[in-house]
């Protein structure tokens, strides 16, 4: 199963580009996420839309709409954090699309609950383009050893287990351990190259040392 929640303008289209990328069947879920107050039809029109398509592919096909309170920033990423925690499945959540308030609360949301999503996407008001999007692991906590190990592969990438334990002067045992969990936290990415793994940091990495 899968759980789009996006947001939601007056262009139905980047939902479109979305529901093409991933694919979408019988079961799966839509959420579209609208202000609490507004007059404008262009946003039902889209609704509507979206709608539609859903039951031209397969009626079981789920649409919700999930309003927020747009005067209150605070309670919409509370009420969006919540969201993404209690969705199903696969949740592929797009950052595109709606009043720019309501996409400042679900990004930080989206932050806050990665581990969460399986796939966040962009819709570029550039080139029209719908790209995916790697959010770092922000909320990782990280021993200073662990930091340490970050520092290092940052100032050495590529490198190597044995080569961070000959800079640091740490056993390879405790380097081994230690980028196994950090990339758990998304903070180092493994490549096995022949019989050594060739380490690299990301973005939630450069975020946290």
């Amino acid at each position: 199963m899968k759980t789009y929640i996006s947001l939601s303008g007056f262009d139905s289209s980047q939902i479109v580009s979305l529901i093409v990328k991933y694919g979408i069947e019988g079961g799966d879920l839509i959420i579209l996420i609208r202000p609490e107050d507004e007059t404008d039809t262009r946003g039902e029109q889209t609704i509507q839309a979206i709608r539609d398509l859903s039951r031209q592919i397969d009626s079981s096909i789920g649409l919700q709409i999930h309003r927020v309170n747009h005067r209150d920033f605070e309670e919409m990423v509370v009420s969006l954090k919540d969201l993404i925690e209690n969705a199903k499945g696969q949740v592929i959540s797009n950052l595109s699309g709606g009043p720019r308030e309501i996409f400042l609360a679900f990004t930080i949301a989206s932050l806050s609950r990665s581990d969460k999503i399986f796939k966040t996407t962009g819709y570029s008001d550039i080139d029209r383009s719908l790209s995916e999007i790697l959010l770092p692991n922000i909320t990782a906590a990280l021993e200073e050893k662990q930091k340490q190990i970050l520092k290092d592969v940052f100032e050495n990438q590529p490198t190597t287990i044995g080569d961070i334990a000959q800079r640091l002067s740490v056993s390879e045992s405790t380097i081994s351990r230690q980028v196994a969990r950090l990339a758990d936290q998304k903070a180092l990415d493994l490549v096995q190259k022949g019989k050594t793994k060739e380490i690299r940091i990301t973005l939630t990495g450069k975020l946290l040392f």
